[in-house]
């Protein structure tokens, strides 16, 4: 998968589809375990929730339930591209890097499954029918996969617990029935982190020196410019290139440096 083309949804749907394993799939999840589930959550789309199915064996949307009350989008037609569409342009590619990863990670059988045990949990902004976004809580969980352990099918559950987005960061979590699951988690993002690097958004530099100010957000600029053995005119203008660029890269207005260098670091790019 080239990596200038990881957001073009085309390259996207192709890379998924060819990690599904050939057919016929001998599948592990019973279809009657399935629609129990589905009839469960079907009785919840009143209290501002919606969610759907994602079948990697086609990257499509199935068993659609709520969007339409909650975001006025006809299910008829709400797609897989649609969907990835109505993301705030400033975390779009941020889900779909931690996606991209999480399929390369479980389409694979690498590891264990169960159906609705493995979780992943974070803030997510749509954009709403009428024009504004607003800010969702998305679970994401096992829907099927193969006896050997290969996700073909994911559950994606929301929950609109504003509806004006302020611009909050992912705060991605992984967890399990029984508590975080903060080993698999980690091990995912560092992948998500290592492919944003390859991306080549930011110098080396540039992000050196967003690491240091978002971890030690404190430290001062003379102090910051004799840790990397540069002058201060020189750390002026890595600041304003990161400055530029992450507003660039994520669609969104940030007051300053420091802030765009928080907004990473919640994000786990950094």
């Amino acid at each position: 998968m080239k990596t200038n083309k990881i957001f073009d949804y085309p390259v996207f749907k192709s890379h998924v589809l060819s990690l599904i394993p050939p057919q016929p799939i001998q599948y592990a999840v019973p279809e009657e375990q399935q629609q129990k589930e589905i009839s469960s959550l079907s009785e919840t789309i009143g209290s501002r929730r919606f969610f759907f199915v994602i079948n990697l064996e086609k990257y499509e949307i199935e068993q659609l339930h709520g969007v339409e009350r909650w975001l006025g989008y006809s299910e008829r037609d709400f797609t897989m591209k649609k969907y990835l569409d109505i993301i705030h342009p400033g975390r779009k590619k941020a889900v779909q890097m931690i996606a991209l990863h999480l399929y390369n990670t479980l389409c694979k059988g690498e590891y264990h499954l169960n159906f609705m045990v493995q979780r992943y949990s974070s803030l997510i902004a749509l954009k709403h029918y009428r024009g504004h976004y607003v800010l969702a809580n998305k679970i994401s969980s096992i829907f099927q996969h193969d006896v050997n352990n290969r996700l073909t099918a994911c559950l994606h559950e929301f929950t609109i617990i504003s509806d004006e987005y302020n611009g909050e960061a992912l705060g991605p979590k992984f967890f399990t029935s029984t508590g975080a699951d903060e080993e698999r988690g980690t091990e995912i993002l560092q992948k998500a982190v290592e492919h944003f690097l390859q991306l080549r958004v930011f110098s080396p530099k540039e992000l050196q020196v967003a690491r240091k100010i978002a971890y030690q957000p404190g430290i001062k600029q003379k102090q910051l410019a004799e840790l990397l053995e540069i002058s201060v005119d020189d750390l002026h203008q890595y600041y304003n290139r990161f400055l530029k660029k992450a507003r660039d890269f994520f669609h969104h207005e940030f007051n300053n440096t420091l802030d765009a260098a928080l907004y990473l670091k919640k994000e786990g790019l950094i």
